[in-house]
């Protein structure tokens, strides 16, 4: 069912309502932006093509803190390096199944390959909003397919167009992007015999494809819809591209899940859209520019300072910047030279200012956090427990990470290559089962390694009784250990034997072992008949009566 008129301009005015209601927001992040993100200033007006973006930059400590926060969220949460996920069922008992286990284990590898292929653009787009979530606090991630290329894709959408709703849970689920593209890049998206407007007709007949038109795309939840329906217009979620200046529609569909994420870095109950260390270390990036034009105007003071000279009768306004002339009346200075230079600032002070502002800029960034190295001088104890305090610090940060982004985007990819027929037929014992997702990163595995430890530790304090009360080990569960241990590090389901194969393996072994005490007491039963035997004939050559003799 096509949108009508009145419920286009409905959206337009509930879009223009909303880009009102976030102006404190846009200044905000115009602000942080030109301080922090200089390539995302685009909040508050669009800048010309080739503009300069770095005029208010005179120290990029802020931009390499953000910089480092994202390759470090990226290296540790969704490396193209190492798996860092797995698909499982929510039944625990049936991933046991050793079928059911191989199957997950095929689908997370496919899953794994399809968002690493080139033409998905996964590392790129989750760069970008790692960029985005670090200096705004908000990041949009939008996933879809290239059908012509059989390959999924994913984009990372700037926040500057992107404008939320959130429902009832504080998820947000609606999403208005206004953006602008060329006539050209509209006729590719949508084809010429799209239902453009009698301007954009005008355009592409007048042969003017470098026209910009302004869009309006709108994701948001329907009220009806059939989950089950291949049709676009029963599903989910519906999906309208619209001409804000014609209120045209060019374009409706449906989702069958959202396809987009946006996620907070940290956010108040009562608003929509997050904040960030960029908004956190806001007044002291500003201070760290103030201070490094002051330092900077002292050491050029230092090296080129003012000139003091002698002038008949002729003054005017004392001049400090560095290699100025200033001209004075000898008969109102006492100088023992004609030509002198006015003291410089102290430098060193401008410098130990600005290094206690870097500190704490890095550390608003996770910086620390984020860099899991060992000392030189450390042993093992104190870097498990260093790490334990810099993963306690990131907890609230992964939480709300793997809620509003990781685990919705990979049940949105686990979905796409499923309807694509990309994985194999599954189980029938998976038949109506939900899955979920597993995480498998570095700095999981390294939440998961805090456990870990903590039984290491235990068991080393625990080891004395256990020589001193045998018995004591009783109470440990050694095959639940062995198995919670190796899910700790996060080691391959294949490497590990099933409940089934364990019981195969131990009743074998105890078979065996049972056969063997047969066949030693066997032997031991005829050694003892041969010794009998060979002491009756001895007894008989000497003469001796044999046990046989006894009365």
């Amino acid at each position: 069912m096509r949108l009508t008129q009145e419920q286009v301009k409905w959206h337009i005015k509930r879009f223009d309502q909303k880009k009102l209601d976030r102006a404190n927001f846009d200044t905000m992040w115009q602000e942080i932006a030109e301080h922090i993100y200089p390539a995302h200033a685009n909040f508050t007006y669009l800048p010309s093509k080739g503009e300069k973006r770095m005029r208010k930059v005179y120290d990029s400590t802020g931009i390499h803190s953000n910089e480092l926060l994202a390759s470090g969220l990226f290296s540790l949460l969704t490396s193209s390096a190492s798996k860092w996920f797995e698909i499982r069922p929510v039944n625990w008992l049936l991933y046991q199944n050793p079928t059911v286990r191989a199957y997950f284990d095929i689908v997370t590898r496919i899953m794994f390959h399809e968002m690493n292929r080139p033409s998905a653009g996964f590392a790129t787009a989750m760069h970008e909003n790692y960029l985005g979530y670090g200096a705004f606090g908000n990041l949009t991630n939008y996933v879809s397919e290239i059908p012509e290329k059989n390959s999924l894709l994913f984009q990372a959408l700037p926040l500057y167009e992107c404008y939320y709703i959130q429902n009832q849970h504080e998820i947000v689920d609606t999403l208005y992007r206004k953006y602008t593209r060329t006539v050209e890049q509209l006729v590719r998206k949508f084809g010429k015999d799209a239902p453009f407007s009698d301007a954009v007709k005008k355009y592409i007949s007048d042969n003017k494809l470098d026209k910009i038109v302004e869009c309006l795309h709108i994701i948001a939840p329907r009220e009806v819809f059939n989950r089950m329906s291949p049709i676009a217009s029963d599903m989910p979620f519906t999906s309208a591209y619209i001409e804000c200046k014609e209120a045209n529609v060019l374009q409706e569909s449906g989702y069958p899940e959202l396809p987009f994420f946006a996620a907070r870095f940290y956010k108040e109950s009562f608003e929509t859209y997050g904040r960030g260390p960029g908004s956190t270390t806001l007044p002291d990036v500003k201070m760290l520019m103030r201070v490094a034009q002051v330092t900077i105007r002292a050491a050029q003071k230092g090296v080129d300072p003012p000139v003091m000279t002698p002038h008949q009768g002729f003054l005017k306004p004392l001049k400090t910047t560095p290699g100025s002339i200033n001209y004075y009346e000898r008969s109102r200075v006492r100088s023992k030279e004609d030509i002198w230079t006015l003291p410089p600032g102290d430098v060193r002070l401008g410098l130990e200012y600005s290094e206690s502002l870097h500190k704490r800029i890095r550390e608003a960034f996770f910086v620390d956090q984020l860099q899991l190295h060992e000392g030189p001088q450390m042993t093992a104890t104190e870097v498990m427990q260093r790490t334990e305090e810099k993963l306690r610090l990131m907890g609230p940060l992964l939480g709300r990470i793997q809620l509003e982004l990781l685990g919705p985007m990979l049940i949105r990819v686990h979905n796409l290559l499923q309807r694509a027929g990309k994985f194999p037929e599954p189980p029938a014992e998976m038949e109506k089962e939900q899955v979920k997702v597993v995480y498998t990163s570095a700095i999981a595995r390294a939440q998961e390694q805090v456990e870990a430890n903590g039984l290491m530790r235990a068991l080393g304090i625990l080891e004395p009784i256990f020589k001193y009360k045998p018995d004591a080990v009783d109470v440990l569960n050694e095959d639940e250990t062995i198995r919670g241990v190796y899910e700790m590090f996060s080691v391959n389901p294949r490497f590990v034997n099933d409940l089934a194969q364990v019981k195969k393996i131990r009743d074998l072994r105890a078979e065996a072992e049972r056969k063997k005490q047969e066949a030693e007491n066997l032997r031991a039963a005829g050694q003892g008949a041969d010794s009998l035997a060979r002491g009756m004939a001895v007894s008989q050559e000497s003469g001796q009566p044999g046990f046989g003799m006894l009365q």
